[in-house]
């Protein structure tokens, strides 16, 4: 079964992403263009994201460059084009699209996007082109202010973005309490990768079975058929919909943790298979698999 695990890195940024609209690699409001030019020459263009992505074990790599869509001239079977929108209240990634969405304003000055959209706007223009609405890092420095509604405008939420912190677990937490509230949200990974050995384009990957195209991932993407993960090498748990389940790469020690709307099931030293007992006036159930009170996979919830 292991070999049947599809990686997908759903959040990588290349050279495309320093553009008119964004504010990438501005760090010093002095020396700004030089530091634009730098990060843009040893930033990866498209294809060579996914040629190191395939070197660590993930096939499929969105690029989700600010505020633009890349042309791919090559890769096109395992490269997924998107953008990461939005400025200054928030990003969200548009998987899966061809035509950028404008932001709803510049990062600079005098440079606006000729046709701006809200948050609302841009993901019905990503839904109708087919795109996957991913709203990211809500509670980072570039934090989410787009209000509670806009929620109900994604598909998914991302929960871990790099190293796990304090921003990821309320990232969580959130997710959790839009469960509760009867949103079906599915979670999200992604490692915001720009710069090799700065970033690992393997960790906070999404993880499929039984996927061999692009097509397939998609649906599946949509369908909230997948799990999280901490990196290609970590332990990966399963959900089914006949609430069966399945840790792949299995070690120990590991602890699974069945989440319920009402309270949380803490098994140590779980068997690597299993079916999860449904529960009365429970309306889902997900799971999560912890070592040392650090997260290594979360599966997205079967809706009972």
């Amino acid at each position: 079964m292991e070999n049947d695990i599809v990686y997908f890195q759903a959040h990588t940024h290349s050279k495309y992403s320093i553009n008119r609209l964004s504010g990438e690699g501005v760090f010093h409001k002095l020396t700004w263009p030089i530091e634009r030019f730098i990060l843009r020459t040893i930033m990866k263009s498209p294809k060579g994201l996914l040629k190191l992505a395939h070197k660590k074990g993930v096939s499929y790599v969105a690029v989700t460059d600010h505020n633009r869509v890349p042309a791919i001239d090559e890769g096109r079977d395992y490269l997924i084009t998107g953008e990461e929108w939005g400025q200054r209240k928030g990003h969200s990634n548009l998987i899966n699209l061809v035509v950028s969405v404008s932001p709803e304003c510049g990062y600079f000055e005098g440079i606006e996007p000729e046709s701006p959209k809200d948050f609302q706007n841009a993901a019905v223009e990503a839904t109708r082109q087919g795109g996957f609405v991913s709203i990211n890092h809500p509670f980072k420095k570039d934090a989410w202010l787009w209000g509670e509604e806009s929620y109900t405008l994604a598909n998914a939420l991302e929960i871990w973005n790099g190293k796990w912190c304090e921003e990821n677990q309320k990232a969580l937490d959130l997710w959790q309490k839009l469960l509760v509230g009867g949103s079906k949200i599915w979670c999200m990974a992604g490692n915001d990768f720009h710069v090799n050995r700065i970033f690992n384009i393997d960790f906070q990957v999404v993880a499929f079975t039984n996927t061999d195209s692009k097509q397939s991932l998609i649906l599946k993407l949509k369908n909230g058929d997948f799990s999280i993960t901490r990196d290609t090498g970590t332990p990966i748990v399963f959900l089914r919909k006949d609430l069966s389940y399945l840790i792949e790469k299995y070690r120990e020690p590991i602890e699974l943790r069945v989440v319920f709307p009402s309270h949380t099931e803490k098994r140590q030293t779980p068997s690597k298979t299993g079916v999860i007992e449904r529960k009365e006036h429970q309306n889902f159930v997900r799971l999560e698999l912890w070592e040392e009170n650090t997260p290594l996979s979360f599966s997205n919830p079967v809706f009972l």
